[in-house]
């Protein structure tokens, strides 16, 4: 019972940094949403990004809270019943967190074909090299 109260916590956690996302971000900012891989990640508009992560945190802690406190976790070993729910909501908040920081940067001003890291580093041969003195 604590796990699903320390993940309902970081829930409201990730829902607070949506709310900080709200005002904190530039009208126009692009959120990126990804699975692991900001290189492949999706830079949604401000508004879906903000609410896509909450949700995402609703919807993982709802179906593994509910099967964590089912009779099919009763097989299990009490650490993992303890410890899935809020593992699996910090790692979420932490990414949304990531994701909140590189919109404040301003990292999304590319598309999905033209990411802007690919603009801001150029390649090896249109860099300048500095001159000795």
């Amino acid at each position: 019972m604590a796990a699903l109260a320390v993940g309902g916590l970081l829930l409201l956690g990730m829902i607070g940094a949506s709310g900080w996302g709200a005002v904190g971000l530039a009208a126009g900012a692009r959120v990126p949403i990804h699975l692991g891989s900001a290189e492949r990640a999706y830079w949604a508009p401000k508004g879906v990004g903000l609410v896509v992560w909450p949700t995402a945190g609703a919807l993982c802690y709802g179906v593994l809270g509910g099967i964590s406190a089912s009779g099919m976790a009763a097989d299990w070993v009490p650490g993992v019943r303890d410890v899935l729910v809020p593992a699996v909501m910090v790692v979420l908040l932490g990414f949304q967190v990531g994701a909140l920081m590189l919109a404040r940067q301003g990292h999304g001003e590319g598309t999905e074909a033209d990411p802007p890291a690919a603009r801001r580093d150029p390649p090896a041969a249109q860099r300048e090299e500095p001159t000795g003195g």
